[in-house]
């Protein structure tokens, strides 16, 4: 039988979390105009390095994901890449201070017998709006 280890266990809640914050088939009838959120973002932390896990997109490197789907079989996850941006909407590589994070469509698949800890984040970080400056 095999055996799942700490962290695709942890994912796995995460997962499910997850989607309840997105209310999937979830109807209410007396409460409206509550924010969506469909994310939790997250870092992952490797066991080899004890390092933040990053990939590189487009010239920038970034250590944020949102998680698609899990393989509890494998032992493998599926993420989506989360680019930070400043507070002007530029992007900027995670290692810098980041206003919000933008999703992309692009997934990379990971082997989360790799990894030591998850760090989760506030859902509100995800396409957090700019700020609007009013000229004095």
């Amino acid at each position: 039988m095999h055996q799942e280890n700490t962290i695709c266990k942890a994912m796995k809640r995460l997962l499910e979390e997850q989607d309840i914050i997105a209310m999937k088939d979830i109807e209410f009838q007396f409460i409206c105009n509550l924010k969506k959120y469909d994310t939790i973002p997250f870092m992952m932390i490797s066991s080899e390095y004890k390092e933040p896990f990053s990939v590189h997109y487009k010239c920038i490197t970034t250590s944020h994901f949102r998680l698609e789907k899990i393989d509890a079989e494998t032992s493998c996850a599926t993420l989506s890449l989360l680019v930070p941006v400043d507070i002007e909407g530029n992007f900027i590589n995670s290692s810098d201070e980041f206003y919000a994070l933008r999703k992309t469509k692009t997934c990379v698949i990971i082997n989360l017998n790799c990894f030591c800890a998850i760090n989760p984040l506030p859902p509100e970080l995800v396409n957090r709006p700019q700020p609007i400056v009013f000229p004095k």
